[in-house]
C-alpha cells in the first residue's frame, strides 16, 4: 500500500462495521457519531499525509482473572490501527505464519489450537506408547519485544510508507507518561490491597525500545509475527512437528524426552541471542503424556489410550466467580438481562470438554 491507495470508503466501513459494533463503551461512540465524518476525513488526510501519531493511551489495571495492565485507545486510534491491520499487516505479513501458529488470526483462535494439538495427540498415541510434551512459556511477551529486532523483521516487508506508519506504532510505548501512570496505578492498588503487594508489584513496566502494548489489532499481529523465523527453525531444522503455538504458549510434541531437552536448550540460546528474550522456567518443563500437561485452560492427561481433557480447578473457579458476580450485577440492576444472558451463554458454549461442570455452575448461580 502507498498514500496513493488510501481511501475513504474503506476507513468508513472499518468504522461502521469492526469499531462501532465492538467498542463497548457506548458513549464514547455516541461523541464519536455527532462528527463523524470530520473524525474520519481527519484520519483520511493523516494516512495520505503520512502524519499519524498516536493519542495518548487510557491506562488501567484489571485483576479478573489476574492483575494485567490494559492500555486502550481512542475510537480514532483503533479505527487507524484496525485499517492498517487490514490493509497492510494481514495482506504482507500472513504468508510468513504457519498453520501451528493460532492466535488472534481469522479462522483460528483457541478452539483451531485446541482441535489441532487434539489432532496431534492422536497421531502420537497411535504410534507411542508412551510420548512426551515440552511446553515452553515466554516470560512477559509483550513487555519483552525489541524494537529494533521486530522493525529489522519487518524492513524487507513493507514498502517506506508502510514502515513508517508500522514503527510509530511499535514506538508508541516509549513516552514517559506510560510508566509514570503504570506505577501511579500500582501505588494506588497496593495501598488498597497490601495483602497483594508482591502480585502488584510484578505488574512490568515498559523499558526503552522494548514492549508492545497490550490490546491493539496492529500489536497482536506484530506478536505472533515476530517469532516466525523461531517457528521454522523449530519445524523445519528440529524436526518437531506437532507443535501448537498460542501466543507466548508452545507446546511440542516428540516421543523423545533426551531429544526434546536438546531441542529446548537450543530454542533458549536463539530466543535469548536472536530475540533477547527468556523463558518462564517455572512454566516451561517436560512431561510425559501420562503426567499430564496444561494448556489454554485445559489438563491434557493420556491414560490407557485414552485422553482426558478437563477444564482446570483455577479456571472453574474464576467461571463460578464471573457468573455468581454477573448475576449480582443483574439483581442490583447495573446490567441488562441481555449482558447477563450473554456472558453465560458464552461459558456454556465455550468449555465443550466440562459441559456438565460449567452447566452445573450455572444452575447453582442462576437458577
Amino acid at each position: 500500500m502507498n498514500k496513493d491507495n488510501i481511501n475513504f470508503k474503506d476507513i468508513l466501513n472499518i468504522y461502521n462495521e469492526e469499531i462501532s459494533k465492538r467498542v463497548k463503551n457506548k458513549k464514547r461512540i455516541n461523541e464519536f457519531e455527532k462528527y463523524k465524518i470530520t473524525y474520519l476525513t481527519n484520519i483520511y488526510n493523516i494516512l495520505k499525509e503520512d502524519k499519524y501519531v498516536p493519542h495518548k493511551y487510557n491506562i488501567f489495571l484489571i485483576c479478573y482473572p489476574k492483575y494485567r495492565i490494559i492500555m486502550s485507545q481512542s475510537i480514532y486510534d483503533k479505527i487507524i490501527n484496525h485499517y492498517i491491520s487490514k490493509y497492510i499487516l494481514e495482506p504482507k505479513l500472513t504468508k510468513y505464519l504457519d498453520i501451528r501458529n493460532t492466535a488472534t488470526r481469522k479462522n483460528m483462535g483457541s478452539s483451531y489450537a485446541i482441535n489441532l494439538l487434539n489432532k496431534y495427540i492422536e497421531i502420537n498415541k497411535r504410534k507411542y506408547k508412551n510420548f512426551y510434551i515440552l511446553k515452553i512459556d515466554l516470560s512477559k511477551y509483550f513487555y519483552s519485544i525489541d524494537h529494533q529486532v521486530l522493525k529489522n523483521l519487518l524492513k524487507d516487508k513493507l514498502n517506506a510508507y508502510e514502515y513508517h506508519l508500522i514503527e510509530t506504532i511499535i514506538d508508541s510505548t516509549n513516552y514517559k507518561y506510560i510508566n509514570d501512570t503504570i506505577n501511579k496505578l500500582k501505588e494506588k492498588e497496593i495501598n488498597k490491597y497490601p495483602n497483594k503487594i508482591k502480585e502488584i508489584s510484578n505488574l512490568p513496566i515498559y523499558k526503552e525500545g522494548k514492549g508492545l502494548a497490550i490490546g491493539s489489532m496492529t500489536n497482536q499481529l506484530l506478536a505472533i509475527f515476530y517469532l516466525y523465523k523461531l517457528h521454522n527453525y523449530i519445524i523445519h531444522k528440529l524436526h518437531l512437528k506437532y507443535m501448537v503455538i498460542y501466543m507466548d504458549d508452545y507446546i511440542i510434541i516428540h516421543h523423545d524426552k533426551e531429544y526434546l531437552k536438546d531441542c529446548l536448550n537450543k530454542i533458549i540460546n536463539l530466543l535469548d541471542k536472536e530475540y533477547k528474550l527468556k523463558i518462564n522456567k517455572n512454566k516451561t518443563k517436560i512431561t510425559s503424556s501420562k503426567e499430564g500437561f496444561i494448556f489454554l485452560q485445559y489438563k491434557y492427561i493420556v491414560r490407557n489410550d485414552k485422553t482426558i481433557i478437563k477444564l482446570r480447578k483455577t479456571s472453574l473457579n474464576n467461571i463460578k466467580k464471573n457468573i455468581k458476580n454477573n448475576n449480582k450485577l443483574y439483581k442490583q440492576g447495573k446490567i441488562t438481562y441481555n449482558k447477563l444472558f450473554s456472558s453465560i451463554n458464552n461459558y456454556a458454549n465455550s468449555y465443550k470438554y466440562d459441559k456438565i461442570k460449567v452447566s452445573r455452575i450455572i444452575d447453582k448461580y442462576i437458577g
